[in-house]
């Protein structure tokens, strides 16, 4: 079986920690402008882009997860929740972990995503087992996210 890095394993045990400990509490980076995160090359065509506009207390990690399942109900992708998990934490790792304002909008260009997910689809069955452990402690409910 292979051996995840620690930095994955780091990673999620951070993703889970933006995700279980997001609220309204005050971040150190409150109040600060981080204008627009753009995961991709800069597009205003909705049609190349996912955008969300963080609503108080989502996370980077969380809008990854929206704009990964919106790709998949789009392009009739079954990625699976452990693939998912795979896929938000690295891109969150990826962008440095960024903490989001309320207001801030984050984009992912379509093909960013598609990269992420064919990446996420050739995982070996071993590590889709070991991502699998995390996705216990994930919402994967989107609804309210990037609203």
């Amino acid at each position: 079986m292979q051996k995840i890095s620690s930095a994955v394993v780091i990673g999620v045990f951070m993703a889970i920690g933006a995700v279980i400990g997001v609220g309204d509490g005050a971040y150190a980076h409150d109040g600060e402008d981080h204008g627009v995160v753009q995961a991709a090359e800069q597009k205003t065509d909705k049609s190349t882009t996912y955008s969300y506009t963080a609503n108080a207390g989502d996370a980077y990690v969380q809008l990854v997860r929206k704009a990964v399942q919106t790709y998949g109900i789009e392009n009739s992708k079954n990625i699976g929740n452990a693939r998912i998990v795979a896929i938000e934490t690295k891109a969150s790792e990826q962008a440095g972990w960024p903490v989001l304002n309320e207001g801030q909008v984050v984009s992912f260009s379509k093909s960013l995503i598609k990269t992420w997910v064919d990446e996420a689809m050739k995982l070996p069955a071993t590590d889709v087992a070991a991502w699998q452990t995390y996705v216990q402690y994930v919402d994967f409910n989107t609804k309210n996210i990037g609203e």
